[in-house]
């Protein structure tokens, strides 16, 4: 149970690691909406949603990310797992954050601060078992930075690299991203029922990438994916595959916000 609720999770905050190298390559704001299915089979079975909003302000982001799940394994076998996350990342060296994760009717809610500061990224996480505080290395990249930092190095022609970040959902912890340039999107054949959702976009880039616990170098990934990322920051087409359990998730809405008009800096 609690491994189908990890996938979910691990999708929904992979969501969010999807400026810059080139003026086309720019996270803008969006809201976008995707169906998750159990598997990659054109009448897979749909499990849940993916809702995340990307909105832009002058001293920086707010991000709201809700994940829901609802799966019937086997008939003894039922999970109905929902995580919500409300972050802010202004511009500079922080970000806050509270997230709300319910299983089974169990809720569990963590709130946290990440400041960077003498080298390093200091945690501070307050949950039901009290404060939790940890360090990360000052190269981790919080949600919207690791966005940025993903598209500038897949416009500048990057085909294999490491990322470091940050993701609140998932125990306050750091995981590692082994990032490739992909032949070809993984979920770019979507299912009869779903319709296509047009991109704004100028490019776009498929991808895999393999997920392990920051600092566990010998360790087997924890789950990969590979999708499709458009340079407006938006993804579509994941597929996450943890082994015994395999997790698509489809864009099927899409609203892109108006960036602020902000007085320029002195």
């Amino acid at each position: 149970m609690k491994k189908v609720a990890g996938i979910a999770s691990l999708l929904a905050a992979a969501a969010a690691l999807l400026v810059a190298g080139s003026a086309a390559a720019q996270m803008r704001p969006h809201r976008a909406e995707y169906t998750l299915r159990l598997g990659t089979a054109l009448n897979a079975t749909r499990i849940g949603t993916i809702v995340q909003d990307f909105a832009q302000e002058c001293d920086g982001w707010r991000i709201r990310r809700e994940l829901t799940v609802d799966a019937s394994l086997t008939p003894s076998f039922k999970v109905s797992f929902t995580s919500r996350l409300v972050g802010e990342e202004p511009r500079g060296n922080d970000f806050a954050w509270r997230a709300v994760q319910v299983l089974n009717g169990a809720d569990r809610e963590v709130r946290g601060t990440a400041e960077r500061g003498h080298g390093v990224w200091q945690i501070d996480r307050t949950t039901p078992d009290g404060a939790q505080p940890s360090v990360l290395p000052s190269f981790t990249r919080m949600p919207v930075a690791a966005v940025d930092w993903l598209l500038r190095r897949l416009a500048v022609g990057s085909e294999q690299f490491p990322l470091l970040v940050f993701v609140p959902e998932a125990e306050g912890g750091a995981f590692l991203l082994d990032v490739k340039r992909a032949a070809a999107g993984a979920a770019d054949a979507r299912p009869p029922s779903q319709r296509r959702v047009d991109v704004p976009a100028g490019q776009s880039w498929p991808f895999s990438l393999a997920v392990t616990r920051a600092g566990r170098t010998d360790a087997k990934p924890i789950v990969t994916l590979r999708g499709r990322l458009y340079d407006s920051g938006v993804m579509d087409g994941v597929v996450a595959d943890a082994g015994v359990i395999t997790v698509a998730a489809h864009l099927r809405d899409l609203q892109m916000h108006e960036a602020p008009a902000c007085p320029a800096a002195k």
